[in-house]
């Protein structure tokens, strides 16, 4: 989709196509053409729209039952057609008649209730609070878990401490122990 002015307006190439099928419907082809004819009346109300040309070829490509959709979406702007007879579908292909840009008839966003629009602006500003309160929030995590490896060290240290120095006691309690059972009378064996 596109629009430029070379001695009059060129609203499109022939086509406008949402071309990722789950956005078809939900009139995002409709509010960007909307814009395009906005932009056409405010800049150029006086000047030639270009026809545009409708292609039979696109019967193919977008389904026959397209080009009753593609009929009525330009209706919308106030575009009509000259159709040529002998195609494969009356609708299939033919020419825009002369108009001037006032006479392309633009709509309010309430004409697209699914489509909200946003401050861009608010939104971004919005956006950048969030993001750093999440950088708090991290920062804070990672705060928290190097406390707790730090008391998970510390209280690790203190456990080898403590067998460090329970090992010498309780090395010697063993051999003292080992020695006393090991005596040759102890448990009635007389050798």
């Amino acid at each position: 989709m596109s629009a430029h002015r070379s001695f009059g307006l060129t609203l499109t190439n022939g086509f406008v196509i949402v071309e990722q099928e789950s956005l078809r419907g939900l009139n995002i082809g409709s509010l960007c053409f909307n814009e395009i004819v906005k932009w056409a009346r405010r800049l150029a109300p006086d000047d030639h729209v270009m026809p545009i040309q409708l292609l039979g070829s696109h019967v193919g490509a977008y389904g026959r039952r397209n080009l009753e959709r593609r009929h009525r979406f330009y209706q919308r702007f106030g575009l009509t057609f000259e159709f040529e007879s002998g195609d494969v579908h009356p609708l299939a292909s033919g020419e825009s008649k002369d108009m001037v840009g006032r006479d392309l008839v633009s709509h309010s966003m309430a004409k697209f209730p699914n489509i909200v629009e946003v401050d861009l602006l608010a939104t971004l500003q919005s956006l950048a609070m969030a993001q750093e309160e999440l950088e708090d929030d991290a920062r804070g995590l990672k705060d928290g878990i190097a406390s707790l490896l730090a008391e998970r060290r510390r209280r690790s240290d203190v456990v080898v401490r403590v067998a460090r120095l329970l090992r010498l006691p309780v090395v010697v309690a063993a051999l003292a122990v080992g020695a006393i059972l090991a005596r040759p009378g102890h448990f009635g064996l007389h050798l």
